[in-house]
């Protein structure tokens, strides 16, 4: 893999993108203190759009497609999903079109992005009610109907197992099968330990329990069984180091830490398997591992990531370290 855009180009788009005032200054002097994280990650890829001199419109969504790596982003303000090669190359792009409540198809604005263990694209998207399901060139297979709330994140556990988080009114957890039968949901409405309220990110974790990020609880990231049962949280809503404000994407690794991307702090957080956080890395600004708006976080499971940004409208791929790799770096220095 390589860069895409040569420097030139990148410092073009640092002063075309759009203005983010609303992020606090206090949030980005804490950014900046956080953003060196040496060995943490290694940027591998950036990609800026579908075409030449093309910026992502507001891109909220993006998924590894397990066969080939090749990489599916949700260009939300587009309406488009578009699809890459694992080397960054255009593939292909289609609209992704919904059906409201009373029939009427439109032109949706599609967000969290997932892959289900049969292959299918799973997209959540701003105007549905409902969880597409998708052939890997937009033609649909299935729907999975969320019975209250609306859908805003997908996790797909290692049974095949999917969750969806929803927002607005109803914040609940959906389970279905991996053949996409309803199995149940969970979840009671509320800011304290083991509520949730407007969730943002979900993922599987190493010990198999789900963790649930969510934008207005105390506690911003709760980790659940795959039955709703609370097991513990972390990461408040406060400005000390290790904490979150708008946690937008979650993963977890096999060597058992969580990964937290952070919207507001411009961060990629790494804590352990009980919620210590251990470092970060990032920091606001469109350089090389640097984020404007960090919309959404996936893994390719081979140690690659791939995070969205929002703001400057692109996408990087990185790789990750393992736990010994950073320790040993540190130890050399």
């Amino acid at each position: 893999m390589g860069w895409r855009l040569e420097a030139p180009r990148i410092a073009l788009r640092y002063w075309l993108a759009p203005a983010a005032g609303f992020f606090a200054a206090l949030a980005f002097a804490l950014c900046a203190a956080q953003s060196s994280a040496a060995g943490l990650v290694q940027p591998k890829l950036i990609v800026w759009g579908y075409g030449e001199d093309t910026s992502f419109n507001q891109p909220r969504g993006i998924a590894f497609d397990p066969s080939d790596g090749a990489i599916y982003v949700a260009n939300t303000g587009e309406h488009r999903i578009e699809v890459f090669s694992a080397a960054g190359r255009p593939i292909t792009r289609f609209v992704h079109r919904v059906t409201l409540p009373d029939g009427v198809v439109v032109d949706g604005d599609p967000a969290a992005l997932a892959f289900s263990r049969s292959g299918h694209l799973l997209v959540a998207d701003n105007r549905a009610l409902y969880v597409d399901v998708l052939d890997r060139r937009g033609r649909p297979v299935a729907r999975l109907p969320v019975p209250a709330g609306h859908p805003a994140a997908i996790a797909v556990a290692r049974d095949g197992s999917i969750y969806v988080g929803t927002t607005a009114e109803e914040s609940k957890v959906h389970r279905f099968r991996a053949d996409y039968a309803p199995a149940g949901s969970w979840g009671e409405q509320g800011a304290g330990a083991g509520r949730l309220r407007s969730i943002t990110a979900l993922a599987e974790l190493a010990d198999g329990n789900i963790a649930v990020a969510c934008a207005r609880t105390d506690v911003g990231i709760q980790v659940f069984t795959p039955e709703g049962s609370y097991v513990r949280g972390f990461a408040t809503h406060e400005l000390e180091t290790g904490n979150v404000s708008l946690p937008s994407g979650l993963l977890g690794t096999e060597d058992g830490r969580i990964w937290v991307v952070d919207e507001i702090r411009q961060l990629i957080q790494v804590y352990d398997r009980d919620g210590v956080f251990i470092e970060a890395t990032g920091g606001k600004g469109i350089a090389p591992g640097m984020f404007m708006a960090p919309s959404s976080l996936a893994a390719d499971g081979k140690g690659l990531i791939a995070v969205t940004d929002r703001v400057s409208g692109r996408f990087q791929v990185m790789s990750i370290s393992t736990r010994e790799e950073v320790t040993a770096g540190e130890t050399k220095e």
